[in-house]
């Protein structure tokens, strides 16, 4: 099931060989009405059904597993950019965006219940960079039920736990390749955005975490530029997918593709868009490890 920007209100499902199956979804501000969830996030549930989080709107809409509404949540005045259900299913972890009187700029994480009541404040991490302020806030669950969580100007994870959130597990890097914060006075505007973690998947104790980052030929794709013709962000971005074994911090596969790559709705998937002719599709990545190519190595990010 995919939400897309070119489909407005609708949601189109499609097999696992990627031919269309259905759609459901339509304009407006009723149950099973959105505004835009192309720019929101659909998570699956346990058991069948799926989450709408209809960012303009700002409400999640739960699903049946035949698309059929079954609730609404308000989420108030709150920009929320991603959201994830806990395993209890009593409530849902948000992460968004706001002001707090230390900055102007802030991604905030918390916990509501299912009628859009805060339950806990999980994390409030001020931070001046624009840019990402209406995109990235990524999230994910282990196996033992703890909300993974992405710092929003850090090569940085955190682990919350429901049942002891006074324990927080870190994991974080240094990378050469990693560029936090605006970037460097003196760059031009067409220059690519700062390095950012965009994704996170747990999986049997690992965390995949896939990065943003400026391509070493980014200057020479500006240099090139037609004039009325939009920049090819595959010649100035890279997208840099890590598995992070989460017991030892050790970094056990680095892959690096020279194109921008993003999490699907339910992030279980990576995917990115390339030209075929004039018609743009979806190309999806199923991470695994296999073979002698993914020996563990020490040091998160070396």
């Amino acid at each position: 099931m995919l939400a897309s920007l070119e489909n407005g209100a609708e949601m189109l499902v499609y097999d696992s060989q990627g031919r269309y199956r259905e759609s459901f979804g339509r304009s407006g501000d009723g149950p099973g009405e959105f505004v835009e969830p192309g720019f929101g996030v659909l998570r699956p549930l346990p058991g069948g059904g799926v989450l709408v989080l209809d960012r303009f709107s700002r409400r999640i809409t739960r699903l049946s597993a035949t698309g059929e509404f079954v609730s609404l949540t308000d989420l108030g005045g709150g920009y929320v950019t991603n959201l994830i259900p806990l395993a209890s299913g009593a409530a849902y972890v948000l992460a968004g965006w706001g002001h707090t009187e230390e900055s102007e700029r802030a991604e905030i994480t918390q916990v509501i219940d299912l009628d859009g009541n805060m339950v806990e404040m999980i994390a409030i991490v001020p931070t001046d960079d624009a840019m990402r302020s209406f995109f990235f806030s990524p999230l994910a669950t282990d196996e033992e039920g703890r909300v993974w969580r992405a710092l929003p100007t850090e090569y940085a994870v955190e682990a919350w736990d429901p049942l002891d959130p006074n324990v927080v597990v870190r994991l974080e890097g240094r990378p050469a390749w990693f560029t936090p914060g605006p970037p460097p006075e003196g760059y031009p505007l067409e220059a690519p955005a700062p390095s950012v973690i965009n994704g996170l998947r747990y999986e049997s104790g690992l965390l995949w975490i896939a990065t943003m980052v400026a391509d070493d030929q980014w200057r020479d794709a500006v240099a090139d530029r037609v004039p009325l013709v939009p920049l090819d962000p595959r010649k100035m971005v890279d997208g840099v997918v890590e598995v992070i074994d989460v017991d030892t911090g050790r970094l056990v596969a680095r892959t690096v593709h020279d194109e921008m790559l993003w999490w699907t709705g339910d992030k279980s998937l990576l995917y990115t868009i390339r030209d075929d002719g004039l018609v743009p599709r979806a190309v999806l990545f199923a991470p695994s490890l296999a073979g002698d190519a993914c020996p563990g190595r020490a040091g998160v990010g070396d």
